[in-house]
């Protein structure tokens, strides 16, 4: 049996993996590392609900979801990001519409790249889906310090989407556990923001 996301809706008898369907979210899967994730494959109907209705409130806008306690935040990203592909699939055009950006691993590409002198191609790819894509969740906030340039290098993403209209949904544990070792003036700014889009407290 392949893996598709519709293969209980499907009418074909015969399944020669050159439907646009498959072809589409087979795409977006895949650039989201969720193609052979078992736990998405087991997401509950309760879950389904959840997440349908965080991105009916933050369609067009900015969001904060915070984790609920006991649950990984990797896990709900993860199965946010599911949810939105089987959403927003159509008309991709193997484009990348739905991006789960993990954060903490995309800061540890960019400092990287300071001390490499080759251009990092998975970065740039990175850098162009956070500023394109229709539905962007970020997440991995658990480890991160928010010094000046974790929090400002956020604060820039979560602005140019907004500029633009475009979905951003941020997955967080409560704000009030986020670190800053230095406390930046521009992490207070972040924290402000985080208090004022969260529309989605999960419990």
């Amino acid at each position: 049996m392949r893996n598709c996301i519709f293969t209980s809706h499907c009418i074909e008898s015969f399944c020669d993996k050159s439907c646009p369907i498959f072809a589409e979210v087979s795409y977006l899967l895949e650039r989201n590392n969720l193609i052979n994730n078992k736990l998405v494959s087991k997401i509950s109907k309760r879950d389904i609900d959840t997440m349908t209705n965080i991105l009916k409130k933050s369609e067009n806008n900015t969001s904060t979801v915070i984790v609920p306690q006991g649950r990984s935040s990797i896990e709900y990203s993860d199965f946010l990001t599911y949810c939105a592909i089987c959403q927003y699939w159509k008309g991709n055009q193997l484009h990348v519409n739905v991006f789960n950006l993990k954060y903490s691993a995309y800061l540890d590409k960019l400092k990287k790249s300071w001390s490499n002198n080759s251009e990092d191609e998975d970065l740039q790819y990175l850098e162009i889906w956070s500023r394109s894509s229709k539905v962007l969740i970020i997440s991995g906030f658990d480890y991160v310090d928010f010094k000046d340039f974790e929090s400002q290098t956020l604060l820039t993403i979560l602005q140019d989407r907004k500029t633009n209209n475009l979905t951003t949904i941020l997955v967080s544990p409560p704000i009030n556990s986020l670190i800053s070792t230095k406390q930046s003036v521009f992490f207070g700014a972040l924290k402000r923001m985080l208090k004022e889009t969260v529309k989605v407290v999960s419990v």
